[in-house]
């Protein structure tokens, strides 16, 4: 199993803006938060990058001037700040007022400033989930021919997660780390600008060392992530195929796969960690060297022979270091969470982008509505003529799989579609039900083309009962009335009966309010089938499509619901795609189809006194049966049927 995978290419060393760009549609319509967020950071960078030193330094002072600061005249003594260039004088007393309101002012700005970030993290999130399933829902099938529905999972769930994240906890605090450095450089320059190009000289070499540390540590994050990737497909893989695995025995090797891929990430994780770990002592030993060339040459500036550094300037200088390296870090930090991020967003973007194949005209839109905002006033009755004009389909460009198809289904007919594996059965049913549209010819439904009118008209007219039942987590309620979402309770209760599973569902604990969960694996094959009967059936279609409706369950719960199946096919226009063809020798037309044609075409009797494909198709699953059921089908379906043979 491990050897399927095939990694992911790996993304570029560079930013990519105009992908970053697209994201900017999801900041800005929550620019009033944008705002309040800002103004957030800006008081807290003034508060810790200004305010904080610079009153250190003054009480350092007062201590210098005044001695310890006892006794009475402790309130009146005075402290001289000089902030942001602006100097003014202030007491000890209301020093300590304004500190206490700017500790009121910073708390309120620090809860602002989380909340907004969380606020902002989950609305992006959200919106980028929202528009990502919109668009899933407005593509064609032939999309989700290529793409695997993990993948789809994994972008709205973890890359939308991660991009809500960068876009609030990354990109803007590029914002908050900008005031600081701001601050801390107009207050440093304040107050010795000299000192200050002391600090300045060394960050050139800080911005080489954090830069080549991140992009080792980025790369072999890569290498990780994408080994971790690896891991988690392998285990849905295991968790999916267990049953194959206990019955092959190869638990032994599987065990030792997964020894082999967890090794593997571990070393992988390892390989990152140690790289980090060497960054971080780097960064804090230039840091030092940076205080002690402060310490150093602080002494040196002299004015008129008197030194013009004093303790409190020496403190706060040694202070700005950290006001400065920090926020060279945290950039190097928010790149690499970019960088880290820039595939999702690309993959995100990529699935948003995506121009549905299938769609609508404007004039059609304009009359009937989009698939979201179905004009229903508008829809014309469906009476289920339908006539395939010089069909032809290709999957893939030069790979025809149904040529010239020519055929026309009268109202209320019954018409099995039959044939091996490849021959063209569910493709004539897709293209019916327009999940794919022809590349050659047209489909007409009462003599007009299908696409002149809108998909959600003509899919509103089918009921759709596929080979594997689904059961969506809700009551048998709501399973059956996602085919009609406003049908009443009397109307389901009807159609219940109708199709002989009221009975059914009432022996249940609470009937039709019993809750489904995981698929509905509560009930058996065949009563999950039932249930998706009945929801076909409530929207009263006037097309039936029976797509191997039959073929998951069981020969004899089969024989239980082929008389449901009969009631549902009466007074409509109805496809019946079967395997077993026991279960069509009563529809009105069977269409035999062999690699893409209709290679015979009538009803039970007159093709099996035909002698030809159908007959053959029929004689070998009749040998299939033990002699009682031969027995009792030669009955019912040969001699029954006065099948001449």
């Amino acid at each position: 199993m491990a050897s399927a995978y095939v990694e992911e290419s790996v993304v570029s060393n560079k930013l990519n803006f105009s992908i970053w760009f697209k994201t900017g549609k999801y900041v800005k319509r929550l620019w009033p938060v944008i705002i309040i967020l800002l103004f957030c950071m800006l008081f807290q960078a003034f508060y810790d990058s200004s305010f904080i030193p610079v009153a250190n330094a003054a009480l350092i002072n007062a201590f210098e001037e005044n001695g310890v600061l006892l006794g009475a005249n402790i309130w009146e003594v005075i402290l001289k700040f000089n902030i942001l260039g602006i100097p003014f004088d202030i007491t000890f007393r209301d020093y300590l007022i304004l500190s206490v309101v700017l500790v009121v002012l910073r708390s309120v700005a620090m809860f602002g400033l989380f909340f907004s970030m969380n606020y902002v993290e989950m609305e992006i999130m959200i919106s980028l989930r929202r528009d990502a399933f919109k668009r899933i829902q407005e593509l064609s099938f032939s999309y989700f021919d290529k793409t695997p529905s993990g993948w789809l999972i994994a972008r709205l769930n973890n890359d939308a997660a991660s991009i809500g994240e960068v876009l609030s906890y990354s990109v803007l605090r590029i914002f908050q780390i900008t005031f600081s450095l701001i601050f801390t450089l107009v207050t440093m320059f304040t107050q010795s600008w000299q000192l200050s190009l002391v600090i300045l000289a060394t960050t050139p070499l800080i911005f080489v060392v954090v830069m080549i540390f991140e992009r080792l540590i980025l790369n072999y994050s890569r290498i990780a992530r994408s080994a971790y990737s690896y891991f988690v497909g392998w285990l849905a893989e295991s968790i999916n195929g267990n049953k194959t695995i206990k019955t092959m025995a190869i638990e032994e090797t599987i065990k030792e796969e997964c020894q082999e891929i967890t090794d593997d990430v571990r070393k992988k994780r390892l390989k990152t960690q140690r790289t980090s770990g060497f960054f971080w002592p780097c960064v804090d030993f230039l840091s030092y060297i940076t205080t002690a060339l402060i310490v150093l040459v602080a002494p040196m500036f002299e004015i008129d022979g008197e030194k013009v550094v004093n303790a409190a300037m020496l403190v706060l200088f040694i202070n700005f270091v950290a006001h400065i390296y920090n926020p060279i870090r945290q950039f190097a930090e928010i790149f690499a969470d970019l960088m880290g991020t820039q595939a999702s967003v690309e993959k995100l973007f990529m699935l948003i982008d995506t121009k549905p194949t299938l769609v609508d005209t404007p004039e059609v839109i304009e009359k009937y509505g989009s698939i979201f905002n179905n004009k229903k006033e508008n829809f014309e009755e469906l009476n289920g003529d339908i006539k395939f004009d010089h069909v032809s389909f290709s999957y893939n460009e030069g790979i025809e799989v149904i040529h010239d198809l020519n055929l026309h289904i009268e109202k209320g007919t019954s018409l099995a579609i039959v044939g091996e594996t490849g021959s063209g059965k569910s493709t004539t049913v897709n293209l019916l039900c327009r999940f794919y549209e022809p590349s050659k010819g047209r489909v007409l439904i009462d003599d007009v083309d299908y696409k002149d009118r809108s998909v959600g008209w003509l899919r509103s007219n089918i009921g759709f009962v596929q080979q594997t039942p689904f059961i969506f987590k809700g009551t048998i309620n709501d399973n059956i009335r996602y085919g009609k979402l406003d049908a009443t309770d009397e109307e389901i209760i009807k159609v219940c009966k109708d199709l002989d599973i009221h009975n059914f569902i009432m022996s249940l604990k609470d009937g039709y309010n019993t809750y489904l969960k995981d698929g509905g694996n509560e009930l058996s094959q065949g009563q999950k089938q039932l249930i998706s009967f009945a929801r076909a059936i409530v929207r009263d279609p006037k097309i039936l499509i029976l797509d191997e409706a039959t073929s998951s369950i069981d020969t004899e719960t089969e024989h239980e619901i082929q008389g449901a199946i009969n009631k549902m096919l009466v007074g409509r226009t109805s496809l019946i795609i079967a395997h077993r063809l026991s279960t069509i020798v009563d529809a009105d037309r069977i269409l035999v189809m062999k690699d893409g044609v209709v290679v015979e075409d009538g009803n039970h009797k007159t093709l099996m006194e035909k002698k030809g494909y159908y007959n053959k198709l029929y004689t070998n699953q009749f040998k299939e049966l033990n002699i009682g059921e031969q027995i009792d089908q030669y009955e019912d379906q040969i001699v029954n049927k006065n099948v001449n043979i």
